[in-house]
C-alpha cells in the first residue's frame, strides 16, 4: 500500500503542466467585489490613514487593459513634455497612449521573461535557454499585456481605490467621545518599488521610485494631538452604502501601541529594570528631549548594532531602513522586515530587549553618467558597439555615494500585528481581521495602530584618515569615537606591516 502511494505521487509530479487562468474564468463569472480596508493610527506622525480597496480578478480586462497609459491618450508634444513613452504611430495617430514602457528595456514578451539563447544556434534548447514567447510579442515593438510597466501601479491604483465612503473614528477617553471625519486625497501616501532596469539586482537611487496611492485622511480641523493618547480608544467606522458595500466597524475598539525606545550598550543593565514606557525614556543616555542622538560606525565595523527595547507583551517589531539620497535631497527606502522577541536572552523581566544589525557600509547609490564597458545598451546602429546618444543604463560605479542611513522601528496594536503576522490565514479570517459589516461577518484587512521610533546613523570610513595623524584618527569631532590607531598592523598577504586608522572593534 505504502508503494502504490508513492507512486501515485511520482505519477502527479509527472503529469504537472502550466494552466491558463482564463480556462476557469467561468468558475467566477458571478464574482461579487469585496472591499478591503486597512486603517492605520500613525502617532509617530500624528495622523491617520485609511485606504479602502475592492478586490477583483486578476481576469478583469478593464483594470488589466494591456496598455501602457499611466498618462492617458494625449499627443506626441504633449508626451515628450512630461518625459513619457509615445505609442502612437507616426503620421497616423494624433492620440495615443502615453507611459514608460521602454521598448529597449520592456519589450520581452507576455510571459515577462526575456528569451535566452546560450549558444546562439537558436534552437532554445540548453538548460538556461528561454524561448521567445509563442505569441509573437518579445520584440514586436509596442507593448503587451505581463511585460513590464504594462499594467504598472500607476495604471491600476486609481481603479482599485473606493473613494466614496464616509470614514470617522472615534476616540473614547475619560467617558468622553470624539469623532474625526476623514477626506480621500489622491495622494495619501506613497510606498517605493524599484523601476525595470533590465534585471539589475541593486537599483541605483534614480530607479527607486516613490508611487503614490489614494486613501481616506483626516479633515483639517482634527488636532494632531488626537492621535497621539496612549490612554484613550479608538474605534473605526466607515460608511461604504453608497457604493454598494454597506457599513463597515471596528469590531471592538483599539488601544495604541507605544513606540520602542533606543539605547546605548552602556544602558542595558539599568532598561532591563524598567516595568514601564517612561522608565525606558528616562534611562535611555540617547534620547535628547524628544529626539535620539544620532548614531556612528566605522566602516566594516564587526559590531554594528542598534539597541533598542519595549515592554512585553510587546514583542513583535517591524523594521526599516531608508537611505539618504543627496542629489534630491530625500531618504529611500533600502531594506525591511519583521522582528520578534522570542527566546529568554530577549525578554528580561518585563522588557524586551533588541538589537539590529547595521550595513556598516556605502551604498553605490549613482552610476558616473557615463556608459562603461558591460552596460547595456540600444544599438540603433546595429554595429555592436556603444556610439554617443544611443540610450543606455548607467550602473553603479563603486563610488561612495550614500553614508547616511535611518532606522524606523515599529510596534503594532494587537489588532494589526494579527493581520501582519497571521499571514497563513486568509484575509477574512476572523482572527486575523477585525472589521465586521452591518451583519456581524468579516471584513478584509484591519484597523490598529502602527508606533513608529526612529534613528539617525552615519558611516565613518576610518582608513581615509590612515595619512593623517593618530590624534586626527581619534578625533571625536572627526570619527565620533569609531575609529582608533592601530600600531603595528601586519597583514602577512599582502606583506603589509604599518600604523592604520581603523574601526574601534578592529
Amino acid at each position: 500500500m505504502r508503494r502504490r502511494y508513492f507512486l501515485l505521487f511520482i505519477f502527479i509530479l509527472a503529469c504537472q503542466k502550466d494552466l491558463d487562468i482564463t480556462e476557469f474564468s467561468k468558475d467566477f463569472s458571478d464574482y461579487k467585489p469585496e472591499l478591503r480596508i486597512e486603517a492605520l493610527i500613525l502617532p509617530g506622525d500624528s495622523t491617520a490613514i485609511v485606504r479602502i480597496d475592492k478586490s477583483f480578478l486578476i481576469t478583469d480586462t478593464e483594470l488589466y487593459d494591456c496598455r501602457d497609459n499611466d498618462f492617458g491618450e494625449i499627443s506626441l508634444d504633449s508626451c515628450n513634455t512630461i518625459e513619457g513613452i509615445w505609442h502612437g504611430k507616426e503620421g497616423i495617430d494624433t492620440i495615443a497612449d502615453c507611459g514608460n514602457w521602454n521598448s529597449f528595456l520592456h519589450d520581452i514578451g507576455s510571459d515577462g521573461k526575456m528569451s535566452i539563447d546560450e549558444n546562439g544556434d537558436g534552437k532554445y534548447e540548453g538548460s538556461e535557454d528561454i524561448a521567445p514567447d509563442d505569441d509573437g510579442t518579445e520584440n514586436n515593438g509596442s507593448p503587451d499585456c505581463g511585460e513590464p510597466n504594462v499594467d504598472n501601479y500607476a495604471e491600476i491604483l486609481p481603479g482599485v481605490h473606493n473613494s466614496l465612503c464616509d470614514v470617522y473614528i472615534n476616540k473614547i477617553s475619560d467617558n468622553l467621545t470624539d469623532i474625526c471625519d476623514f477626506h480621500f486625497v489622491d495622494t495619501a501616501g506613497y510606498f517605493f518599488d524599484y523601476r525595470y532596469t533590465g534585471g539589475k539586482p541593486d537599483p541605483t537611487l534614480e530607479n527607486i521610485e516613490m508611487i503614490n496611492y489614494g486613501a481616506y485622511v483626516p479633515n483639517a480641523d482634527c488636532s494632531k494631538n488626537y492621535w497621539g493618547d496612549y490612554n484613550a480608544q479608538y474605534k473605526l467606522n466607515c460608511d461604504c452604502s453608497g457604493s454598494g458595500f454597506g457599513i463597515i466597524k471596528s469590531k471592538e475598539p483599539i488601544v495604541l501601541s507605544k513606540p520602542v525606545v533606543f539605547f546605548n550598550i552602556q544602558d542595558s543593565l539599568s532598561i532591563i529594570e524598567c516595568s514601564d514606557h517612561s522608565c525606558l525614556q528616562n534611562t535611555s543616555s540617547l534620547l535628547n528631549g524628544a529626539e535620539y542622538d544620532s548614531l556612528y560606525f566605522g566602516r566594516y565595523s564587526a559590531k554594528s548594532y542598534i539597541n533598542y527595547a519595549s515592554i512585553s507583551p510587546n514583542v513583535t517589531f517591524e523594521a526599516i531602513q531608508y537611505m539618504y539620497d543627496k542629489q534630491n535631497d530625500e531618504f529611500k527606502y533600502f531594506h525591511g522586515h519583521p522582528a520578534v522577541g522570542t527566546d529568554m536572552s530577549q525578554i528580561v523581566n518585563h522588557v524586551c530587549v533588541m538589537r539590529e544589525k547595521v550595513f556598516s557600509d556605502f551604498y553605490d547609490g549613482v552610476g558616473n553618467g557615463e556608459w562603461d564597458e558591460g552596460e547595456l545598451f540600444a544599438d540603433t546602429t546595429n554595429n555592436n558597439m556603444y556610439d554617443s546618444g544611443e540610450y543606455f543604463i548607467d550602473l553603479g560605479d563603486d563610488s561612495l555615494d550614500v553614508d547616511t542611513y535611518y532606522y524606523d522601528i515599529f510596534t503594532f496594536s494587537e489588532s494589526y500585528r494579527n493581520y501582519y503576522y497571521y499571514y497563513q490565514l486568509h484575509l477574512d479570517d476572523p482572527e486575523r481581521t477585525n472589521l465586521r459589516d452591518q451583519n456581524g461577518d468579516t471584513v478584509m484587512g484591519a484597523f490598529g495602530s502602527l508606533s513608529s521610533e526612529k534613528i539617525f546613523f552615519r558611516i565613518i570610513d576610518c582608513q581615509k584618515y590612515n595619512k593623517s595623524s593618530q590624534s586626527i584618527c581619534e578625533d571625536s569631532d572627526i570619527t565620533h569615537d569609531v575609529c582608533k590607531w592601530h600600531d603595528n598592523i601586519i597583514l602577512p598577504e599582502y606583506g603589509y606591516q604599518d600604523s592604520l586608522c581603523l574601526p574601534s572593534d578592529y
